[in-house]
């Protein structure tokens, strides 16, 4: 009996441990950034893998009651367009003091992407103010 008992018990570990090692082999990488300038403050968060960002969040606020427009976007590099791509704008016109939330985006690349950064900008007349982030690196991809 405590022979049947014990190897019950040690397979349901291996089991268990079988289970675990599934769930988190795929588990995607989570990143986020934060960028401001006089104006905007941006607010990002994505999951990587190696040809896509996924559930991309963006949250972007207008700090300054000057009637412009701001918005948030990313710079997206891969291997093979190392200047980069721009993803689209994502405004918030609702004005001072306003945030706006985009949730659920995605982004997906012919090939490996290598990077981003993440642009808060503001839409002023003729060309627009921006600050972004620094280079973050897609731990997918070597």
């Amino acid at each position: 009996m405590k022979l049947k008992r014990r190897l019950t018990t040690a397979a349901m570990g291996v089991a268990a441990s079988g289970v675990l090692i599934v769930a988190t082999a795929g588990a995607a990488h989570a990143a986020s950034k934060s960028v401001s300038r006089t104006g905007v403050s941006v607010s990002a968060s994505w999951d990587w893998s190696a040809n896509s960002l996924k559930d991309v969040d963006y949250s972007v606020k207008d700090t300054r009651c000057d009637a412009n427009d701001v918005y948030a976007r990313m710079r997206v590099y891969t291997k093979l367009n190392q200047d980069g791509t721009d993803t689209s704008k994502r405004y918030n016109s609702a004005g001072c003091g306003t945030a706006v939330d985009y949730k659920d985006l995605r982004f997906d690349a012919s090939n490996h992407i290598t990077g981003i950064r993440v642009y808060a900008c503001v839409d002023d007349a003729g060309s627009d103010s921006c600050s972004r982030s620094g280079f973050i690196d897609n731990p997918k991809v070597d």
